[in-house]
């Protein structure tokens, strides 16, 4: 029982640690080509057109994930489950019903999801 509490810890602690070191080397990276131009601004040197290509394309872009495309994602997720839930059940009664009523989930906060897409744009 322990051990298996430990894989699952270790297998997430992995995943955990690429994604973290892979946002923090990015980071510094970033913060390693501003603090160039600043420095080379404060010495009044131009600042190198590759330089500035650079920097506009590492700026990450600040619009905010749509509505319609998580709404979706989670939406096909609840039928996928569903759908799964249903190949199951031919094999074990029992997984059919708890298969579909965790795909109830996704499938509902896709609808909501759609939903606030169609509304939100109607208002604005």
């Amino acid at each position: 029982m322990v051990g298996d509490v430990l894989q699952t810890l270790i297998i997430f602690g992995f995943i955990a640690a690429i994604v973290l070191g892979s946002q923090y080397f990015q980071a510094r990276k970033r913060a390693r080509v501003h603090e160039t131009i600043e420095l080379a601004m404060r010495q009044g040197q131009p600042v190198p057109p590759e330089l500035v290509e650079l920097v506009a394309r590492q700026t990450p872009r600040s619009q905010p994930p749509s509505d319609l495309r998580w709404g979706l994602i989670a939406l096909f997720a609840g039928i996928g489950l569903a759908i799964f839930g249903q190949v199951m059940g031919a094999i074990e009664t029992d997984a059919r019903t708890a298969l579909t009523g965790v795909a109830a989930i996704p499938g509902c906060i896709g609808i909501a999801g759609i939903l606030l897409h169609f509304l939100g744009r109607r208002s604005s």
